[in-house]
């Protein structure tokens, strides 16, 4: 299967300042996979408890509008949305709370599709991560 080069990237906001930048750069098969990936690396799997814990199944369906905004068209569970938005850090309806500590948010961009090159040397220095 061919893998695709992501770059891990995140955002941390605090009350006196904020850091952007990239993680890690990754190679995966697709979207769900860096989701995945991000999840359990970074989120502790809290991304994944949205999704089976029943509590917050019901709270985390999203709805999906039509190109004008004025009509649901459907809806989405969280991970269908960070799918769709390549993480918590593009979604631009996300509301900061509770920033005493900081919130830090990640998300991934598609660097190159179907790599070819052999990344062995790099995989092994750890400068890219894979699945």
């Amino acid at each position: 299967m061919n893998k695709n080069l992501y770059s891990i990237e995140f955002i941390h906001y605090s009350p006196k300042d904020s850091e952007q930048g990239i993680k890690c750069l990754l190679l995966a098969e697709n979207d769900e996979q860096v989701f995945n990936f991000i999840d359990e690396m970074y989120q502790y799997n809290t991304w994944s408890e949205y999704e089976t814990d029943e509590s917050f199944k019901d709270e985390n369906k999203f709805d999906i509008y039509d190109d004008d905004d004025l009509n649901i068209i459907g809806t989405e569970t969280f991970k269908e949305r960070m799918i769709r938005l390549k993480g918590q850090m593009n979604d631009e309806d996300y509301e900061l709370q509770d920033l005493y500590y900081g919130v830090t948010l990640y998300g991934w961009k598609l660097l190159k599709e179907n790599i070819k090159t052999d990344y062995s040397e790099l995989i092994k220095l750890n400068i890219i991560k894979t699945i």
